[in-house]
Order: C-alpha cells, then sequence, then structure tokens
C-alpha cells in the first residue's frame, strides 16, 4: 500500500514539474542577438547630446556619450553589423543586471507589440527626450528593429502594452542605479 502511494505521489511530481516546464510564457532570443534594451537621451537645443546605454544578453550595460557617427534604430532597423559599430563606441557599466532578473525581462520583450501608442503630449520645450527601447531581432535577415516602450521628455509618449510598461519601469530603475 505504501509503495503504491508512493508511486502516485512520484508520478503526480513528475507530472507537474513536466506542466511547469512546459510554459507558453517563456520566449527566447535568438542566440545571435547581442543586444536586448536600450534607453537613449537626446536633445538639440543648447548643443547636442546623445547618451545612454545599451543592456546586452549577459546583462551587462555598455555605456556612451556622444559618440560619433551613432547609428540609432528609429526610423529603420539595424543591421547586425551597425549594432557591432555601435557596441564598439561605447563603454562598460560597473553594474550588470543579475542573470535572474534579466531573464525576467528577457522573457517578455519579444511579446511586447508596437500597435498602440497614447498620443503625443507635450510636456517641456529644449529638454529633450528619454527614449526606452526593446529590441527585436531577425536572425534571417540580421536586423535589430527597435520598438519603443515610452519616450519622456519635451514630448511624452507611451506604448500601451502592458509588458512595455512594466520593461519601461524596470528599465528607468536600472538608470536610477547607474546614477
Amino acid at each position: 500500500m505504501r509503495t503504491r502511494s508512493l508511486s502516485i505521489f512520484l508520478c503526480s511530481c513528475l507530472l507537474a514539474a513536466l506542466v511547469m516546464g512546459c510554459s507558453n510564457d517563456e520566449i527566447k532570443v535568438s542566440d545571435e542577438q547581442e543586444i536586448l534594451f536600450e534607453v537613449n537621451y537626446v536633445n538639440y537645443a543648447w548643443g547636442y547630446q546623445n547618451r545612454g546605454y545599451l543592456i546586452d544578453k549577459m546583462g551587462r550595460i555598455r555605456r556612451y556619450e556622444n559618440p560619433k557617427d551613432w547609428k540609432f534604430a528609429s526610423p529603420g532597423p539595424l543591421t547586425a553589423a551597425e549594432m557591432d559599430e555601435n557596441l564598439s563606441k561605447t563603454t562598460f557599466a560597473t553594474y550588470t543586471i543579475p542573470p535572474a532578473e534579466l531573464e525576467q525581462y528577457v522573457n517578455v520583450l519579444k511579446k511586447v507589440s508596437d500597435g498602440d501608442f497614447t498620443d503625443p503630449v507635450n510636456k517641456m520645450a529644449d529638454a529633450g527626450a528619454t527614449s526606452y527601447y526593446v529590441y527585436h531581432f531577425d536572425p534571417g535577415t540580421k536586423t535589430y528593429r527597435t520598438v519603443l516602450l515610452q519616450s519622456v521628455g519635451d514630448t511624452d509618449v507611451f506604448n500601451r502594452d502592458p509588458d512595455a510598461k512594466r520593461i519601461a519601469d524596470w528599465l528607468v530603475t536600472v538608470s536610477q542605479k547607474l546614477n
């Protein structure tokens, strides 16, 4: 009787582990994708400013400040070669995203939609804009396409996707840790 109960218990545990391990919520990115997220501040008033950081697949934060010939991902995609060129103009921050924390946001970045945004609202003048992005990588064309999460500053625009808000809020906290 005990053996049968133990067998049923073990089978139940194995079945539960299999079901939990087959979650549809887990979305992996391509092994070829180096960069996952970007925070970028640009201001053209009172002298040009372009600074920010990229987060790579290892959780390393790669900072840049006024790099020459920076390749912006908008309005079109960036090739892997252009991204590599941008990466050559960055320096590593001392802070690295812990793996478990990074995994939480990597698992939702591919689900972020770029179809529904708030209407732009003018808030300031000459303050510039901080934009928060995720990168979707296409291994077939070897290109990175940005999806805007939010842009705040002179004009505020927000992606209405709940996952976009979640990632943007997290990137704001990452930015605070860097300052």
